[in-house]
């Protein structure tokens, strides 16, 4: 992909990097070298738009990841910190790390910037208390989810779900459940020689054998060669929770419970 050339505006060389890295050591954070510079926010876009929007969406107000227009990011608003999500990730969440360099999350975290323009009074609508009494009963959600050590493992643990997710995306993956497929849960069916089909999650697959979790939640592997298909599901396992089962008084209990779930 063709490179914005702006190089030019932006004053950056590794030995910066590494003395803004070594004040980091001492202060707790880093100076962003570009901070507010218009060359570099027009880079941290298109940096942005090439490599964070396909999950923080195009308005940055969250699609399958985070809201990132409110200014509350899971790992700290800093430069420090936020540079260290960018680069490294965030081990066992989607948040996977980047090769950019550091010119681009200087840009990109100068840009992130410009985005924050938390609402005042949030629209949440909703009693966190009756959505956990849902959660946990009508709804279901707690056999096949996890919340903190406690409930099933055949869906996404959702304990960080409130910062993993914005409203907007809760309500999608919630409402249509198809839409969207986390890494490791996609829906599969092993069909064996005897033509026994076997529906579960994709754990782990490699040219010889295949891993999949059923719905009672056992870890089954099977080889290829004494199979005789393997099925890439379109409907996912959860059900979608339609008004038909969820009225939206009771969606909105819940979105506020779930909102409140933010890891230990």
């Amino acid at each position: 992909m063709v490179r914005i050339a702006l190089t030019t505006a932006l004053p950056l060389s590794l030995a910066l990097a590494a003395s803004t890295l070594s004040a980091a050591a001492q202060t707790g954070d880093i100076k962003n070298p570009v901070e507010g510079q218009p060359k570099a926010i027009e880079r941290g876009e298109y940096v942005y738009k090439r490599r964070c929007a396909s999950c923080h969406g195009f308005d940055a107000r969250g699609y399958r990841a985070p809201d990132l227009t409110t200014g509350q990011f899971s790992r700290g608003t800093s430069n420090a910190q936020l540079q260290r999500v960018i680069t490294r990730g965030l081990p066992t969440t989607e948040m996977p790390a980047t090769a950019l360099d550091d010119d681009e999350v200087w840009a990109l975290i100068a840009y992130m910037r410009t985005l924050i323009a938390p609402a005042p009074n949030a629209d949440v609508r909703g009693s966190a208390e009756a959505g956990e009494k849902i959660y946990w009963g009508k709804a279901g959600c707690g056999s096949c989810h996890m919340v903190n050590g406690r409930g099933g493992r055949l869906g996404p643990d959702l304990s960080r779900i409130g910062i993993a997710r914005s409203p907007m995306a809760l309500t999608r993956e919630i409402r249509s459940t198809s839409e969207y497929f986390p890494p490791g849960y996609e829906p599969v069916t092993v069909v064996t020689r005897q033509g026994r089909q076997i529906k579960g999650c994709r754990k782990n697959e490699d040219s010889f054998s295949i891993q999949i979790m059923d719905a009672s939640e056992q870890l089954l592997t099977f080889l290829k060669k004494d199979i005789r298909d393997i099925i890439d599901e379109k409907k996912s396992l959860m059900p979608d929770y339609g008004s038909d089962k969820l009225p939206d008084a009771e969606f909105n209990d819940l979105l506020a419970y779930l909102r409140t779930l933010r890891g230990r």
